[in-house]
């Protein structure tokens, strides 16, 4: 059987990790598949391991309640159709969402002591609008409290006051969108909760040059606020940096590259550092 010349030449990129691909990242909450291709585009090996390693992670979910340690900012949509419900009592503080027409809840989540505490507030009864009614959850300052644990990714919460729980913890299944944001339901609700502290989007349309003085490296910044970059080369099979540049800098020249080397860029910020970005071929 005869393949398609343009086929054979997109499997050889594929295996031998010399295929070029631009990845682009709308958010880095947006996805555990962070990159988005055009078609007739080929995909290197590197990327490619990039993204069997982000979907293995999301059918894992997240491995311990550490990976959740910060803030988050937490939305609850409740199914309820708000019959002989008055929003804002007691303290539960829903209201009609705009864009849904549901009622919704925001609120701030806070893991501490690396994740095993949380606090939410303003303090509110998982499970919707009707858990609500009677009271809310209240650990004497205002907010809800926790320990948490997580078990083969399902959440587990305590209350350190019998009003966080009435009584009983909850097992939340939480389902894990990407590092920086997961969702569950719980009751009569489905609960999205985004971290505040991102790092920056991964690099794009990154290109390697090769001229008289080495190689030229040009990529574009995809946003997020980013204080730096990092330039990955790689020797041996491995990737190993070989410099940085500051905020707003999309270029670096690296004097010793020659054809064939291939390359990769991340962006950092106070938060850490994004994926890094397609791998570009030296030519």
């Amino acid at each position: 059987m005869k393949f398609p010349k343009k086929l054979v030449v997109y499997a050889m990129g594929i295996f031998t990790g010399v295929g070029i691909a631009i990845a682009t990242l709308s958010g880095a909450a947006d996805s555990v598949i962070p990159y988005q291709f055009k078609d007739g585009q080929v995909i290197s090996a590197d990327t490619l391991n990039d993204l069997f390693s982000q979907i293995k992670n999301a059918t894992q979910g997240y491995s311990s309640e550490a990976d959740l340690n910060g803030v988050w900012t937490c939305h609850t949509y409740d199914s309820s159709d708000g019959a002989g419900i008055t929003p804002n009592t007691p303290s539960a503080n829903f209201s009609r969402d705009s864009s849904t027409g549901l009622f919704a809840l925001t609120q701030n989540w806070t893991f501490s002591s690396n994740g095993a505490a949380l606090s939410t507030s303003p303090g509110a009864r998982l499970g919707g609008i009707l858990n609500n009614i009677t009271g809310m959850c209240n650990n004497g300052t205002g907010d809800g409290g926790f320990t948490a644990k997580m078990i083969e990714s399902s959440l587990m919460l305590t209350g350190t006051t019998a009003g966080c729980t009435n009584g009983n913890g909850y097992v939340l299944p939480i389902n894990r969108v990407s590092p920086y944001k997961f969702r569950f339901t719980q009751g009569a609700t489905v609960v999205s909760c985004i971290a505040n502290n991102q790092p920056p989007s991964i690099p794009t349309d990154l290109t390697a040059s090769v001229g008289s003085g080495g190689v030229s490296l040009s990529w574009t910044d995809a946003g997020g606020s980013p204080t730096g970059f990092s330039i990955l080369k790689k020797s041996s099979g491995v990737y190993s940096q070989i410099g940085t540049v500051g905020s707003g800098i999309t270029t670096y020249s690296d004097s010793s590259g020659v054809v064939g080397d291939m390359y990769r860029v991340k962006s950092s910020n106070t938060n850490g550092s994004s994926l890094p970005s397609s791998a570009a071929l030296a030519k």
